[in-house]
């Protein structure tokens, strides 16, 4: 087992890096100017310690002043090629990065708004690896930054490090060998210590990592319902699970921090050590005459690179580790059964149907469980049907399947068996194999709870037909009874409604929903407990939309309604009732037949009807 899994590990980061080459490529200008940029600026950091022992030693000499002046003049040339070389590097490689994260950010959604429902309402310890709303922003914002900073600026530095490396011991070679054995001595030790702290630290800074996020998502999650926390006045308590989970992230990161400080001071005082043993013996080489002055320096100059590059090797090391961290979360998001939604979204293309031509939507066989519980069936063997012009009401106890029967005719969802068809005179077709937008058109859900942005009331109504004209718009917010109190505003359509409209009530948030809905003129309405949070206008509207479906609206199309309420006077208003029990239709008839037998079960979920 652990060998399997050390396997599946290994082919999963050859893969990431694979990816991170791909995005590489498509920065390969910018990145070759800047790479060659990065070697000048290196040669020329290498360039600057051997000029200035040169102008050192020129300056002992009986005339410096001439000879200074010659010696300053490629200096001069090396100190202004090293500032330009630096300039086109930094500025490339953080263009490079820049492009990248809007590149991962834009597949990641784009990934991620192609996703089904089910995806984000699982928990990230099941199978489908589904994440929460702060995991998703978390990894969008910073993990995205540390993958583009790791493969661009991040690898650039740990080759300008590694060149340092090189080119620092090849001039400490020249200028005297028997110092520059004195000078590597440590390195081995060195190396060593680095190898294994980076396996140590690696392993703390990916719990570190997770733990921040999960603390992340319970601090997003306790702000979204802030009021359940107030009402059960449970602040205290869930501040002090928070600065646990806090408590712990510290915890872990003084580990990663005692063993970098641990091994920086190791590193500091052993190369602290060689750099006085350096000067000890190159003092009595100078003595002699075997060294000068300025190559002594030159030579200790390099000694300090050479440690500052060995430094950011390791430094470098340690933030590529990071960066694969991040790089698999974020590609985490990305990755799914792509083969089964290329395949789905291909179905999906190659038939298209006319709203207007379509005669009812039947529900046949159908049969679903969640991901998240598989044996569990939500809905058993479902067959119903909503002809246009038809008010059915769907009622059933909490937990009878009467959402999730909703969510599959929405295609939220896909059933398990069965198929849910769009009858119409020239055929019939299954609503999965039509695309997102034609589904869209055919049928609309007002939810109980439903959604908005932060933007204003115009956008939020628009958002299922952004081309609607202004007429369209004043006709569907007349027929919600919308009108009103958009016009008593101050901006009117262009009042800003707030974060998931916060600024509105529940009964306008209502009413506004079913205008949304109205203006996608779809075939099918869904309206889940409509009645649950509307005001006297609302439940008006309602009632209005009730008439219009069943004898047309002005132009007199009619539309198919499913009413999921449990309110007697919605009842009343629909042709048909359908009674869910456990994920079965229980029973079917009108309100009055219903009503007549004392043992329905209608009756038995609804006794003050009797």
């Amino acid at each position: 087992m652990k060998g399997q899994k050390s396997k599946e590990e290994k082919a999963r980061r050859q893969e990431i890096k694979r990816r991170l080459k791909n995005e590489l490529k498509k920065e390969i200008k910018p990145l070759l100017l800047g790479t060659f940029a990065m070697i000048g600026s290196s040669i020329a950091n290498q360039a600057v310690p051997k000029l200035l022992g040169k102008v050192l030693d020129q300056q002992a000499k009986t005339c410096p002043v001439k000879t200074s002046s010659a010696a300053s003049n490629p200096l001069l040339v090396v100190v202004i090629g090293g500032g330009v070389s630096s300039f086109l590097r930094t500025s490339c490689l953080n263009h490079c990065s820049s492009r990248i994260s809007s590149r991962l950010r834009t597949q990641v959604f784009s990934k991620l708004m192609k996703r089904n429902v089910e995806w984000f309402q699982t928990s990230n310890d099941s199978d489908t690896n589904g994440k929460s709303p702060a995991e998703i922003q978390s990894i969008l914002s910073e993990d995205v930054n540390t993958v583009a900073e790791t493969i661009t600026t991040g690898v650039a530095n740990l080759i300008r490090s590694s060149c340092s490396v090189i080119f620092a011991t090849r001039n400490m070679l020249q200028i005297d060998a028997h110092l520059m054995s004195i000078s590597v001595g440590i390195v081995p030790i060195i190396g060593t210590a680095a190898v294994v702290l980076n396996k140590f630290v690696k392993k703390v800074v990916k719990k570190q990592r997770d733990l921040a996020l999960e603390s992340e998502a319970f601090a997003a999650e306790r702000v979204e319902n802030v009021n359940m926390v107030k009402i059960s006045s449970r602040e205290q308590c869930e501040v002090e699970k928070y600065i646990d989970m806090q408590s712990r992230v510290v915890k872990l990161g003084k580990m990663a921090s005692f063993a970098k400080g641990v091994f920086m001071g190791f590193m500091f005082s052993a190369s602290s050590a060689a750099l006085v043993m350096v000067f000890h013996s190159g003092g009595k080489d100078v003595a002699k005459g075997k060294l000068t002055h300025g190559e002594l320096k030159s030579f200790a100059t390099y000694s300090f690179l050479l440690g500052l590059g060995t430094s950011g090797i390791m430094k470098g090391l340690g933030k590529i580790s990071q960066g694969m961290i991040c790089a698999d979360r974020v590609y985490s998001l990305m990755d799914g059964d792509d083969k089964q939604e290329e395949t789905q979204e291909a179905n999906k293309e190659t038939k298209t149907v006319q709203v207007s031509d379509i005669d009812a939507i039947t529900v046949e066989n159908v049969s679903f469980a969640y991901a998240s519980n598989t044996e569990k069936m939500v809905l058993k063997n479902i067959s119903m049907d909503v002809k246009r012009g038809e008010v059915v009401a769907l009622v059933g106890a909490n937990g009878a399947g009467k959402s999730s029967l909703a969510s599959i005719l929405m295609a939220l969802h896909e059933p398990k068996s069965g198929t849910v068809i769009a009858k119409s005179s020239s055929g019939n077709v299954d609503i999965l194999s039509l695309d997102r937008k034609t589904e869209s058109s055919l049928i609309q859900l007002v939810p109980q709870r439903p959604a908005f942005f932060d933007m204003s009331i115009r956008e939020n109504v628009t958002y299922t037909n952004p081309g609607a004209t202004e007429e369209e718009i004043k006709k569907a917010l007349e027929s919600a009874n919308c009108d009103g109190f958009v016009s008593e505003l101050e901006q009117g359509l262009e009042y800003n409604v707030g974060r998931n409209g916060s600024k509105l009530s529940g009964g306008q948030r209502q009413r506004l929903a079913l205008a949304r809905a109205l203006l996608s003129d779809p075939f099918l309405l869904i309206l889940d407990e409509p009645n649950s949070a509307m005001d006297a206008e609302g439940e008006s509207a309602v009632a209005d939309i009730v008439h219009t479906c069943r004898d047309g609206n002005s132009e007199g199309v009619k539309r198919g309604l499913l009413m999921i309420s449990h309110r007697a006077g919605s009842l009343q208003l629909a042709d048909k009732i359908v009674v869910l029990k456990d994920g079965v239709i229980a029973e079917t008839g009108s309100f009055a037949e219903l009503c007549k037998n004392s043992k329905s079960e209608l009756i038995q979920l609804m006794p003050e009807l009797q």
